[in-house]
């Protein structure tokens, strides 16, 4: 908005300079709307006025139009003089462009007014922005400054909600005052997947016995509230995504997954598209918990890694393969052994995530 503010200045000098006036007229946004009142509008009245009275002049408006000049610069001439009727819609458009210009520094004047990074940062949110995004935790922890700053907002769109708390779904509905006893929020938009990893509630009597770790959007569909469903999914091959379709109703492949090549090559050292391996426990250790929920398996790891190993060796460049994993623990004790098996050498090297 800056950046906007400076060259919409210069723009207005320059106009200031193609009428011979003096150029401090584009010092600030304020000085710059009283220009706009005493020369610019007055001018273009008074061309309007002497318009209504010469229309059958086919060059009147190519020689009396008052901000020529500024348009000069333009690739092709503005006015042909051949016509009253087009030069007159080419005036109208120049002068819409400059009313634009113009009401644009209007609404970058309250920069020059608030000083500090925050203040505009509020301006910004509450004044001109379209889209604001935030977690359900900011949304909880600054209600209460959104409240003072007259935050105002007509809808609201929620993504991952089968993921989020019932009780948090509400918080963000509640950051504006009410007008006159009613509510401003129009439309409430819950995108998210029911079938996947419920709301994480650790206190187990909550979770059981409360219904806690029910989301709204579980809720909702939970008691029959109509609601779109995904029919086609595009991140899997179909022979993959037979894995997980059974859960979705009629859950099919977008086009180009059946027909693009890359998704149809066969992927070199591989024999099938994907496989389940069992993997016995290493060292007589299977799967351990050294702390709560922090599950890890040494020789899911060693195999994995190895699997990887046995990838960047057949030539699958690093940047293409990403290891995924359910837990954290796990997540972690993979790390260990890429940091010590791969890490060290160059031709191997860890991979893109």
């Amino acid at each position: 908005m800056l950046v906007r503010r400076l060259e919409l200045l210069n723009e207005v000098e320059r106009l200031a300079r193609s009428l011979q006036l003096p150029e401090d007229v584009g010092y600030t946004c304020e000085t710059a709307g009283y220009f706009w009142l005493l020369h610019v509008y007055s001018r273009w009245e008074q061309f309007l006025a002497a318009c209504a009275e010469n229309k059958e002049k086919a060059t009147f408006v190519r020689d009396r139009f008052p901000f020529k000049e500024f348009f000069s610069d333009t690739p092709h001439p503005v006015f042909t003089g051949k016509s009253f009727e087009k030069d007159m819609r080419a005036a109208l458009g120049c002068f819409r462009h400059l009313k634009t210009m113009f009401q644009e520094l209007e609404e970058c004047r309250a920069f020059e007014l608030l000083k500090s990074t925050a203040d505009r940062a509020n301006y910004l949110m509450t004044k001109q922005a379209k889209i604001v995004a935030m977690t359900c935790t900011h949304a909880a922890l600054k209600r209460k400054d959104f409240l003072q700053l007259g935050f105002k907002y007509d809808n609201l769109l929620m993504e991952e909600s089968a993921q989020i708390l019932e009780i948090e779904t509400f918080i963000p509905m509640l950051l504006q005052r009410q007008e006159d006893g009613h509510a401003r929020l129009k439309r409430c938009i819950l995108i998210g997947d029911h079938h996947q990893l419920p709301p994480v509630v650790k206190n187990m009597a909550f979770q059981k016995y409360s219904h806690m770790d029910q989301s709204l959007f579980t809720r909702f569909v939970r008691l029959g509230i109509p609601y779109i469903e995904l029919n086609a999914q595009g991140r899997a091959r179909p022979s993959i995504a037979k894995l997980y379709n059974w859960r979705y109703r009629d859950l099919g492949d977008l086009p180009y997954l059946k027909e693009a090549a890359i998704f149809n090559r066969a992927n070199a050292g591989f024999a099938y598209d994907y496989q389940l391996v069992d993997v016995p426990d290493h060292n007589g250790k299977g799967e351990t918990t050294p702390s709560p929920w922090f599950y890890q398996n040494e020789g899911e790891a060693e195999y994995i890694v190895s699997v990887y190993i046995y990838m960047r060796l057949l030539g699958y460049p690093a940047s293409k393969i990403s290891i995924l994993t359910t837990y954290n623990g796990q997540k972690l004790l993979i790390r260990d052994v890429i940091n010590r098996r791969c890490v060290p050498y160059n031709f191997i090297g860890p991979p893109s995530k």
